[in-house]
């Protein structure tokens, strides 16, 4: 065992007693401050230098570097370098698939130890680096409602087992934090007789524009106010037109509107079920016999949307073959309909950039961000702020299959799902997106993402996916698939040579529910992934991407199969030897794959030290 030399001992003590001092009261004076932050971020250099290789300690001095990484993090809140690697430059055309696997860093040795003894980090040798051995610790809790966000704490403990060695990513959030704009003005008709009830409406819509028509600056501001009739209204059809027409005539009289910027609109309430669809239809209806052309609807949640805490838009009071009708009346009268509730997807994009920041901050090479409950018109204008913020690194957006796409004009989901995920592609194409997910969000309750032939049920076949893959591609995106994904269908999936995947429960065996998982009420057990579950999965991977491509694909596939017989059988020695059968298989594969591929100039990171 080497010793640490004198001079690097004595700058390792230096470290850490400027970084373990105990903290002062109140803020540090600009020079102690300074000298904490370089301190900082030369513990961490120091540390990954020395599990590349590149510093010489001995195993003592690797442990204490790691602490002290540790707390260097914790206290900058990242790991004081930008990081160097982004996830868009993952080559999976060379390296086979990608390979993400979820924790929050209990079992990260497993991990990161099992995609460095896989066959193509072997083959690779003293070449394998992070974006060639293609595998990541997805920094994920696993609590009883499914993936949720990680801490400071899993953070850094994350980081510090896979720098330099293993790729990280995260999932900031399954669900985005609604924020909604204040609602918008309503002029309601009085319980009278029309004659009576036409002259307060007039002066009230008057009084509710009049800040918009001259406000600071002489410029009017857009505004749409929205008429609307209690529920003790008796008035027929035939008035409630006439009055909306006298309001709207209303807005073109000097002095009240600017008739270019100031419109109204029609607000009605609705009940659940058909008779929600009822009254929609007839708001509709009555918007337009009006000539207006907005719509705003209010109604009771349904119990579904309530489950999820919202849905997307007019998902919360109308369920899909309800709504679909509903857009569809609303497309061919030329009427805007939409919730009482406008969303603010300014303000729900800076709640992302500042999970996504954590995450860049930490060093990761990949963000993931989920989009729901959003429409796709909300999801746009949140994407198109995150890549402008985030337009050098990889913050994946995430489209879920069990839930569709709700946009302005139809709704998407069932057998029109694939239709309303070429258009979410599409829609993240335009603003440069270069990596997404495919994900489901009720993983306890939906379907699986893939279905396959032997496999009882799945969202989307594998023709599907491939013709999904296609378009990525065209559009510049490279598309990550997760969703209850199994061992036989990585093999599936790898054969495709689709650019990665996520999985838990393929890699992953049940434990005791650990103390950081306690105050959970509803976790019965926790799924922690396993040093041979990750090592089968990438193998697996590996295998499907091999058998499909390289001069040895044939015995390679052969190998697969047997390989999968035996993991179906439950044969434990059966399955070791035909384990170990296909490592050996895949090993040779790989340099005769890429002799056969266009020469490219290999990595510059050394992987040998495990902290």
């Amino acid at each position: 065992m080497r010793a640490v030399p004198s001079a690097q001992g004595r700058r390792l003590l230096a470290l850490e007693r400027i970084i373990s001092a105990p903290a002062r009261p109140g803020p540090l004076p600009s020079r102690d401050a300074f000298r904490l932050g370089d301190a900082c971020r030369e513990a961490v250099r120091l540390y990954r230098a020395s599990v590349q290789g590149r510093f010489e300690a001995d195993d003592a001095g690797v442990r204490r570097l790691a602490a002290l990484a540790r707390r260097a993090m914790l206290i900058m809140g990242g790991q004081g370098d930008l990081a160097g690697l982004s996830l868009r430059a993952y080559d999976h055309e060379r390296f086979g698939p990608y390979l993400g696997v979820s924790d929050e860093g209990s079992a990260a040795a497993a991990i990161r130890q099992a995609a460095l003894n896989s066959p193509k980090a072997k083959a690779l040798g003293v070449a394998a680096d992070p974006l060639s051995i293609g595998v990541a610790l997805d920094a994920e809790r696993l609590g009883g409602v499914g993936e949720v966000v990680v801490g400071p704490d899993e953070y850094v403990e994350v980081r510090t087992a896979c720098l330099g060695r293993v790729l990280n990513s995260t999932n900031v959030g399954t669900r985005v934090n609604l924020r909604f704009f204040r609602r918008h003005p309503v002029v309601w008709a009085e319980n009278e007789p029309f004659d009576k009830a036409l002259e307060p409406a007039k002066e009230t819509l008057r009084f509710k524009i009049a800040p918009f028509l001259r406000p600071p600056g002489g410029l009017a501001r857009p505004l749409t106010v929205y008429a609307a009739f209690p529920r003790g209204n008796h008035w027929g059809n035939a008035q409630r037109v006439e009055f909306l027409k006298e309001l709207a005539d209303h807005l073109t009289k000097p002095g009240v509107a600017d008739p270019d910027v100031h419109h109204l609109g029609y607000q009605a309430s609705i009940r659940k079920g058909a008779a929600g669809k009822s009254d929609a239809l007839r708001a509709l209806r009555l918007a337009a016999e009006a000539g207006l052309k907005d719509v705003a609807l209010a109604g009771s949640v349904r119990r579904l949307a309530e489950e999820l805490v919202s849905q997307p838009g007019l998902l919360n009071y109308l369920p899909p073959g309800k709504l679909g009708p509903v857009l569809r009346e609303a497309a061919a009268l030329g009427v805007h309909v939409r919730p009482v509730n406008t969303v603010d997807p300014e303000t729900v994009a800076r709640h992302v950039w500042s999970g996504l920041q954590a995450a860049r901050r930490m060093g990761f090479e990949l963000g993931k961000y989920g989009l729901f409950p959003l429409t796709l018109e909300e999801s746009e204008a949140v994407i198109g702020l995150i890549q402008k913020w985030f337009g050098d690194w990889s913050a994946a957006p995430v489209f879920f299959v069990d839930q569709g796409l709700l946009s302005e004009s139809r709704i998407d989901t069932g057998r029109d799902l694939v239709r309303g995920l070429k258009t979410w592609l599409q829609m993240a194409g335009r603003h440069g997106v270069r990596v997404v997910l495919i994900d489901t969000v009720e993983k306890s309750k939906c379907p699986p993402l893939v279905k396959t032939p032997g496999a009882a049920k799945g969202l989307m076949s594998l023709s599907q996916i491939r013709d999904v893959d296609r378009l990525g591609a065209g559009l510049g995106i490279k598309i990550l698939w997760a969703g209850g994904i199994t061992i036989p269908q990585v093999y599936e999936l790898g054969r495709l040579g689709v650019f990665g995947i996520y999985v838990t429960s393929a890699a992953a065996e049940p434990i005791p529910v650990p103390p950081g998982y306690e105050k959970d009420p509803w976790l019965a057990a926790v799924k922690e992934p396993t040093y041979e579950g990750v090592f089968r999965t990438k193998l697996l991977l590996e295998a499907g991407f091999l058998s499909a491509r390289s001069p040895d694909g044939a015995k390679v596939g052969r190998s697969a199969k047997d390989f999968l017989a035996a993991f179906s059988g439950g044969d434990r020695a059966a399955l070791k030897k035909a384990q170990n059968d296909l490592a050996k298989e895949c090993e040779s594969a790989w340099p005769r794959f890429w002799s056969a591929k266009p020469q490219k100039v290999l990595f510059s990171d050394r992987t040998r030290r495990f902290a």
